[in-house]
């Protein structure tokens, strides 16, 4: 149904965003041009369609949605916040039904850090665009200690940093064939949302990762 990845951005531009954004979740909305060109880049490297998807920290459910769109098999939209995921739910199911998709999304309320409430797939993709760690320290890295536990492919999003490539390294210990490639470089626009804001929107580079842990057998 999606034929490209601008198309893709303008069905992700309909997701709602936060009721009530938590500065230590670190909940901003993440840019449907940013999340529709990863998600179609693993769309294309064959990693969506007809995979288990499995969206960490899905917020309202954007990159889920976007995984329903792109013809994954099942879809996991995990999150530690009781009403964003209540609003992934209501989205999602809503479009689904719309569009006459088959109803794939199951919506999980976990703490991400505390451990996936999955057991290993292996052949499954996780895609995510987790906190930057700025005001939850190592939250980032987290996020991705727990899904190298999960799926062999991940995609995730990330502020760019000096630290990062060299914690993504360090991850080899925990899994020593893990491979990583930074897809792409982007500059990311954060609206004003919560108290603490001062500009209206607040600009940070960002890159998109690609990790494959080949510890975990298909």
């Amino acid at each position: 149904m999606v034929k490209n990845a601008k198309q893709l951005e303008l069905l992700l531009e309909k997701v709602p965003g936060f009721r009530n954004p938590s500065k230590e979740l670190e909940q901003y909305t993440t840019p449907s041009r940013i999340a529709a060109q990863m998600l179609w880049t693993a769309y294309m490297k064959k990693k969506i369609s007809g995979k288990v998807v499995i969206d960490l920290g899905c917020g309202t459910g954007k990159l889920a949605y976007g995984a329903a769109l792109l013809d994954a098999s099942r879809v996991y939209c995990i999150d530690i916040d009781k009403e964003a995921l209540n609003i992934a739910k209501e989205f999602i199911n809503e479009k689904i039904n719309e569009l006459g998709l088959r109803n794939i999304v199951d919506f999980l309320l976990a703490d991400i850090r505390s451990g996936i409430p999955l057991r290993p797939l292996g052949n499954c993709t996780v895609v995510m665009n987790p906190p930057f760690g700025i005001w939850s320290r190592g939250a980032d890295i987290e996020f991705l200690k727990e899904s190298l536990k999960i799926c062999r492919d991940m995609f995730s999003i990330h502020k760019v940093s000096e630290g990062l490539l060299r914690k993504i390294n360090e991850l080899k210990s925990l899994a020593p064939s893990l491979n990583y490639e930074v897809l792409s470089q982007d500059v990311m626009g954060l609206r004003m949302s919560m108290p603490h804001h001062r500009k209206r929107i607040h600009y940070i580079k960002v890159m998109v990762v690609m990790l494959n842990n080949y510890s975990i057998p298909y």
